[in-house]
């Protein structure tokens, strides 16, 4: 195998490795499922873009760093080895079912499969750890299971696409961001580290405020705003920073969700868990609809750019007249049919102006007629200039949302 064949796997590898020591530093526990496993994110995100035929180097590579943070923990290679073959290989048969084939990076599809994977994965590697922990270390079936699911769940949905979303194809970003939009991004996350610190690090909330968890719902709703603002692929980065820094927090003994369990009213471990979980589908969730919205203005605008080639190529323009308004509304070259720019030729009177006057009755009665039969019309016109046109007009069917329209075409006519 060439060495640049290697170079993609190594790099995966070795993120998986560093992301397991973060994990480690912060909960001390290596594959205990009582934590987020940010790796499990990794190994899918590396799967999902990496070809079939490459994935054996890969699922090699990610072993050995799973392997090497065991040697840290001093645990035994057997168990360690047996765990490893568990999360990667469950996760490796979770992407290799998705379908269709190449596999999306953004949208709903995208956030449909990801969902698929993540519950998947997370599902079938938690029955088979949790069972095997009851078998060989006598822990509670039913908690494992619970907290093991949502660890790599979690991880999955954080990790996974901050990192996809990055990809050139995945179309996550907006391009040409208006001023506004990068303020209420940039505010929104300013806003967003001040109330994680303020939810999870202070007792401002309960000195101002006399409240000890409403503010940790603020954090999620900035995460929102920031999400609609810049995107999906800020978003996902958002959503793992403010993971990252809650778990900071959470390790160090801060956060409401500490303050449940002194309370003895709830598991801490679980409620950050769910909690970041839900962080991580709002994100996914408003960035899919981001970029949905972005993909259809696309798809619109270079609609109406052809649409303006194809009228331009064959010397006519297209309008629809709103009879209440009287106003036109022009696709085309109007400067090249009409000459006169759109803006001269937005009001009936306008319109008028350019045709020749023995034409101008003619065509009024034509658009402000209500009573025309609803089929196309042919009427040969005159311009001021001296040049001819030919208008193709028909009334519109009425609508819920529009009062009475006509729409046509002027085309140059070819025997002028």
């Amino acid at each position: 195998m060439q060495s640049n064949e290697l170079a993609a796997p190594l790099a995966w590898a070795a993120a998986y490795f560093l992301a397991g020591l973060a994990c480690l530093y912060l909960h001390g526990a290596i594959f205990a499922g009582g934590h987020v496993w940010l790796p499990a994110g990794i190994t899918v995100a590396a799967l999902w873009l990496t070809p079939l035929p490459r994935w054996f180097a890969l699922l090699v590579l990610i072993i050995a760093a799973q392997v090497g943070l065991g040697a840290l923990e001093q645990r035994e290679l057997w168990r360690v080895l047996l765990l490893a073959f568990n999360e990667t290989g469950v996760a490796a048969v979770a992407v290799a079912l998705l379908h269709p084939r190449p596999r999306p990076l953004s949208g709903l599809a995208f956030v449909r499969a990801l969902l698929l994977v993540a519950g998947g994965a997370s599902v079938a590697s938690a029955l088979l750890g949790a069972g095997w922990q009851q078998v060989t270390q006598g822990l509670p079936f039913a908690s494992s299971l619970r907290l093991w699911i949502f660890s790599e769940l979690v991880g999955i949905l954080l990790v996974t696409p901050a990192l996809l979303l990055c990809v050139p194809g995945a179309r996550a970003h907006p391009r040409g961001l208006a001023r506004g939009e990068f303020l209420i991004g940039l505010a929104c996350l300013a806003g967003m580290l001040a109330t994680t610190y303020l939810s999870f690090n202070s007792d401002l909330d309960r000195r101002l405020l006399d409240v000890e968890f409403a503010t940790s719902y603020l954090p999620l709703l900035l995460l929102a705003v920031l999400t609609l603002a810049w995107g999906a692929r800020s978003g996902a980065w958002a959503a793992l920073l403010l993971a990252l820094l809650a778990m900071v927090y959470d390790a160090r003994g801060g956060g409401p969700f500490v303050k449940l369990v002194q309370l003895h009213a709830s598991n801490a471990l679980l409620e950050l868990q769910v909690y970041l979980g839900v962080a991580a589908l709002l994100a996914l969730f408003v960035g899919a609809f981001k970029t949905r919205r972005g993909q259809q203005l696309d798809e619109a605008e270079r609609s109406r750019r052809e649409l303006h080639l194809a009228l331009a190529a064959s010397r006519q323009v297209a309008y629809v007249f709103d009879v209440q308004t009287r106003c036109f509304t022009w696709q085309g070259d109007v400067a090249g049919v009409l000459g006169v720019p759109t803006a001269a030729a937005q009001t009936l009177d306008q319109v008028l102006a350019l045709v020749s006057p023995l034409d101008q009755a003619r065509l009024r009665q034509r658009w402000l007629d209500g009573e025309d039969p609803a089929r196309v019309v042919q009427m040969p016109v005159r311009l001021q200039d001296g040049s001819a046109v030919l208008d193709r007009s028909r009334p519109l069917p009425r609508s819920r949302d529009a009062g009475p329209r006509v729409g046509g075409v002027w085309l140059i006519d070819p025997a002028d």
